[in-house]
């Protein structure tokens, strides 16, 4: 049997807090990200699809962007404003796999949420159109990756 313990009387275990995982999901159309790849080499199962398709998950350091994320299939009314400097994934179908699959580890992406199209299949959900564009290699990016950072230097 697990037993609940509760939360240590201490301040950093106050909700505001909490570490929630840098992952971009657009969910109006508009919402854009602009970022250098630093890994694409992991995948996983996509558990949701029907098709069980694999998903690549792309590892930016980020240079800017807005986004409606999306919680519980609930799309947030107020966006994220992406600050440079910090590690975002995204989980890329093989749609979106197949567009950036010729970008190096280095170079600038942009991604940018253009419009939502009707579903040839009824019942299902609109497809989303994210455009993809490739930039110059980044001149400031010498390898990093979010692994690197010391947890000990974040404030």
């Amino acid at each position: 049997m697990t037993k609940h313990s509760s939360m240590p009387n201490d301040p950093l275990f106050d909700p505001t807090h909490e570490v929630q995982r840098k992952q971009l999901k657009f969910g109006k159309v508009g919402d854009w990200f602009k970022g250098t790849i630093v890994d694409n080499s992991r995948q996983i199962e996509n558990k949701l699809s029907a098709k069980r398709e694999m998903q690549t998950i792309y590892e930016f350091k980020a240079q800017g962007g807005s986004f409606h994320g999306i919680t519980d299939l609930k799309v947030h009314n107020e966006p994220t404003v992406v600050e440079p400097g910090g590690y975002w994934s995204y989980f890329a179908k093989p749609v979106m796999h197949g567009q950036l699959k010729d970008a190096k580890i280095g170079q600038i992406v942009g991604l940018h949420f253009s419009e939502e199209r009707k579903s040839e299949q009824a019942g299902r959900n609109p497809a989303k159109i994210i455009k993809v564009y490739m930039g110059d290699m980044d001149p400031e990016y010498h390898g990093e990756t979010s692994e690197d950072i010391n947890p000990n230097d974040v404030v």
